[in-house]
């Protein structure tokens, strides 16, 4: 098969994420069921309800607000308590007010800082998925049994948080938050000078499918590109412009009737590696890698991967590489392309290569599933082996992940 670059694309909350394929331009087929959510309020402003408008969810500029109706109750706590498969306690946190009669707590980055009362970092013990919240009331002394005024299922996802814009690029017409389904957006993307555009959108559905859309005007550097799109069914929608050579100049998130906002569960934690994997530990995040993927493929009705040595052996040779020279790239330092590696290694056959850099190993997989283009690269239909390499990053502060897949 014809071997074609695609280049690095994306970087998504605190990973960097990159992908290349290699002669395989499928389309992943329709899933047996589509992944949905209730029905409920949500708006376009940034905010949604949950059970019956007891407990808000609000987004603005990557803090998370939760808040409720006044009471008579002068101190409140936002309890979230999830059940996760084998655990036998559930992970639970308690984020409550500190000051008599406020109606919200705050989330964000730097607690004590612009009104914010809990880092998101605290919410990692949470898994991406369905949760519960139980809104409780009482006095500054809660005693043993404060009250419990509302409670219901809200769902932790991923961080989109924030403006949809870039120093490349800005959307306009874009809404983060739509309260019903379907709704037609016509979307602007403003580029900025010196930056260009490839002429394609891409964009993740709620059924794990990615769509294409060929945006009409300009897409060189400085110019306007226009395009239209129907959400129509319920969900989180990842939206993504590319540059040229394939480099993400947006990812940003559209929800379409929630029956709450997701709360951006920061993904992003883990102690990336001191040292490279040991050969049992390179045997564990291979595993867990490989049932990652095919999890997501299951979804769509596509074939299990197989592992492959040779897929395996490329991928840790790349980890490595990145990782002793210090570099996050598919073309080395030196010039090797992802193409050359695989001939190095007797691969003759289709390659596409998805690549991380991230604490951990679900970070790593999560980052890249929620990119358009790597989720394209994971589910191609004409994949049927792949190969995982894990290495440490030069500093030791992340996990250099790399991925091959091979027909």
């Amino acid at each position: 098969m014809g071997r074609f670059p695609r280049p690095p694309l994306a970087a998504i909350s605190a990973g960097l994420f990159s992908l290349w394929a290699a002669g395989c331009g499928t389309e992943a087929p329709d899933p047996a069921s589509a992944a949905t959510t209730d029905a409920g309020a949500s708006a376009a402003d940034g905010s949604g309800a949950a059970n019956g408008g007891l407990l808000s969810v609000g987004v603005q500029d990557g803090q998370v607000i939760l808040g409720w109706p006044e009471d008579e109750y002068a101190y409140h706590c936002v309890v979230l308590q999830q059940q996760l498969p084998g655990q036998v306690k559930q992970t639970e946190v308690s984020l409550c007010t500190k000051d008599s009669g406020r109606l919200k707590v705050v989330l964000g980055k730097e607690p004590g800082k612009d009104g914010v009362d809990y880092a998101l970092t605290g919410l990692g013990a949470f898994k991406v998925g369905s949760a519960n919240w139980i809104l409780k009331g009482g006095n500054k002394n809660w005693g043993v049994t404060p009250s419990v005024i509302a409670q219901g299922p809200i769902v932790l996802g991923p961080s989109f948080s924030g403006p949809c814009s870039s120093p490349d690029a800005t959307f306009t017409g874009l809404q983060t938050w739509n309260a019903k389904a379907p709704v037609k957006m016509d979307i602007s993307v403003q580029l900025a000078p010196g930056k260009s555009a490839r002429q394609t959108v891409e964009i993740c559905t709620p059924e794990i499918l990615v769509d294409s859309v060929t945006a009409q005007g300009s897409s060189a550097a400085g110019g306007k590109m226009t395009f239209s799109y129907t959400f129509d069914a319920p969900g989180m929608y990842t939206v993504e412009v590319n540059n040229p050579g394939g480099g993400a100049i947006l990812n940003c998130a559209v929800y379409v009737a929630a029956a709450a906002p997701l709360i951006p569960v920061e993904v992003t934690g883990g102690a990336g590696l001191q040292t490279n994997p040991s050969a049992a530990q390179l045997v564990k995040f291979r595993q867990q890698l490989l049932d990652l993927t095919n999890a997501e493929r299951a979804k769509v009705g596509a074939a299990p991967l197989a592992m492959h040595d040779t897929l395996h052996q490329i991928a840790q040779y790349h980890s490595e590489d990145m990782g002793s020279v210090g570099y996050f790239a598919h073309d080395s330092p030196s010039g090797e392309t992802p193409g050359a590696r695989a001939a190095k290694f007797g691969w003759t056959k289709g390659i596409g290569e998805n690549i991380a850099s991230h604490g951990s190993i679900e970070g790593a997989h999560n980052g890249l599933f929620w990119s358009a283009g790597h989720r394209k690269n994971m589910l191609a239909k004409d994949w049927k082996f792949a190969g995982f390499g894990v290495a440490k990053s030069k500093d030791g502060t992340n996990m250099l992940v790399t991925e091959n897949f091979g027909n």
